[in-house]
Parts: C-alpha cells; structure tokens; sequence
C-alpha cells in the first residue's frame, strides 16, 4: 500500500502541447538565429524558438520537460536578437577550431539587432491563438 502511494505521481508528467511553426522575416527576407518568445496572455508556460538559415521556427515549451509544441491559449510574440557588440559570429569563426563560445555570450557589451518595436510582447504588435493541431504563424518584421 505504501508502494502504491508513493508511486501513484510517478508517470512522465508532460504538458499537452500542439504544434506552432512558421517563418520570421525581416524586410522580406529570412531572418535567422532570431530568438521568438510566447508570453501566455493568462496563465501557461512560455513558448520559445528560434530561427534556422530560412527564417523557419518551431515553438517548445519547458514543462518538466522542453516539449515540442505550445498549450492552448493566446500569446504575445516578442522577438530577439542579441549578440555581443552587435556582432553575430561568422560561420567561418563558428566553424574554427579553436571558436569559443563564451566570447559571444556575454551580457556586458550586448546589442539586440531586432528593430526595438518587436523586442517585447507588449509592443510587438503580434499575438496569435494556439489551437488545436497545427498552427502556423508568419511574422514579417520591418527595420523601418
């Protein structure tokens, strides 16, 4: 009895999670390496991402454990993209022997490259509804 007590919460206790994917962009073009954030506009978890060489972005949740996909709900959007003295690292310095991460990674002399507007979930302008299934949200960005 005492067996069954204590293993009655035992199972895996993930989040039931659907999908959120799409394609971010910047003046029409992809933009990659760009962190995308859901603030839960009630309660839930975050979602996050972020984007590939195509601008393309699937969401995962932490819950326990990070799990692809999102909770139902509707969410504000924020986007970042922050790196050292403005600076992203080459794929030639990434790809070097000797490239060391922690060179890109502090917050002292840090710049984010997205347009101010989209850095926070209050002022971006984009908020989606998580439903069911597969949802797909573009978002196109403008520098100016």
């Amino acid at each position: 009895m005492i067996c069954l007590f204590v293993c009655t919460g035992c199972g895996p206790r993930g989040l039931t999670v659907h999908s959120v994917e799409g394609i971010v962009t910047l003046d029409g073009e992809p933009y990659d390496k760009v962190t995308i954030s859901l603030f839960p506009k009630d309660q839930g978890n975050m979602g996050f991402a972020i984007t590939d060489a195509e601008g393309r972005y699937k969401i995962s949740t932490q819950g326990g454990a990070v799990q692809k996909g999102t909770m139902l709900g509707d969410y504000q959007v924020a986007f970042n993209k922050i790196v050292p003295d403005g600076r992203v690292p080459t794929l030639e310095e990434e790809a070097a022997p000797n490239f060391n991460p922690a060179h890109f990674r502090g917050l002292e002399n840090t710049k984010d490259l997205v347009p101010e507007k989209y850095q926070f979930p209050n002022t971006s302008g984009f908020e989606i509804t998580v439903k069911k299934g597969q949802n797909v949200y573009n978002f196109e960005l403008r520098s100016k």
